[in-house]
């Protein structure tokens, strides 16, 4: 059994993309929890979108008084002044959560592509946390374009969440791989800190990882850890996700690549977890 204490470090800073939305709310606390757990410290960051200056700039853009039904153009300097009071309430309310957790934290605002930024800004950072959509986007889906691009080309971990934002037992998905056994070793570190199980669905066998360095599962548990092992044979995407239905845990953690990155492998994740869902890499 391994009881090395070498994730205790793993993660020392994270990295929190805030904008209005309660997914981003959620996304806040579960970083502040983590953080607090982790003994590590948290950055927020704020993007000024790209999208908005766009906006901003069309000549026949115009707000309609609700009271008295007047119709008045809306210049840049009023978008501008919005999106300022915008950040301004982000902010206070990030250095409100960092405060009641009682955490080292620091924060950062700039502008251009969220999903750019929100990488260049996670280059200290190791972990990004963000919601899995906006607002504004298409109800139908369980992610949005912004957070799949974070997803697919950070090189960091991403903890991606809908509003579920406990830190309950942990279910981690191993399948042989480096970045599977990543997974496994925070897994251990959050249920062993929270003194909750750890649950693990093998699936080494049914989607085996096609990356060298492959780990034998058994030999990287902690004997101080509570654990059951579920162990998937066949290659069946429906019966896996109604195990990590079953489950229901507190958090998901997978490995980082192209099966679980692909737009409906993890909407559909995110739907039958019910949880925040961790990429490992």
């Amino acid at each position: 059994m391994a009881d090395s204490d070498e994730t205790s470090d793993m993660f020392k800073e994270i990295l929190v993309a805030l904008d209005h939305s309660h997914h981003s709310r959620a996304a806040l606390e579960l970083a502040a929890s983590m953080a607090e757990l982790m003994q590590a410290k948290i950055h927020g960051v704020f993007v000024r979108d790209d999208q908005w200056l766009r906006i901003s700039n069309i000549t026949s853009l115009a707000e309609i008084d609700e009271l008295t039904g007047n119709i008045s153009p809306i210049g840049s300097n009023s978008v501008m002044q919005e999106i300022r009071n915008l950040e301004k309430t982000i902010q206070e309310y990030f250095e409100f959560v960092s405060r009641r957790h009682q955490l080292s934290h620091t924060w950062s605002s700039v502008q251009g592509s969220v999903a750019e930024k929100v990488i260049e800004a996670s280059k200290s950072s190791d972990i990004i946390t963000i919601g899995s959509r906006g607002r504004s986007h298409i109800k139908s889906r369980k992610i949005g374009s912004t957070a799949l691009s974070i997803l697919q080309t950070a090189d960091k971990p991403v903890l991606i969440l809908q509003e579920r934002h406990s830190l309950g037992p942990p279910v981690v998905v191993f399948d042989g791989s480096q970045r599977s056994l990543s997974g496994l070793r925070f897994a251990s570190d959050i249920a062993e800190k929270n003194e909750t199980r750890l649950f693990i669905i093998d699936i080494s066998k049914a989607f085996p990882s096609n990356k060298n360095g492959r780990t034998d599962l058994h030999d990287e548990l902690k004997s101080t850890v509570s654990s059951e092992i579920l162990e998937l044979d066949e290659p069946d995407m429906g019966r896996f996700l109604l195990m990590v239905n079953k489950l229901q845990g507190g958090l998901l953690i997978l490995p980082k690549n192209d099966r679980f990155t692909n737009r409906k492998v993890i909407g559909h994740t995110l739907d039958s977890a019910d949880s925040p869902v961790l990429l490992a890499v």
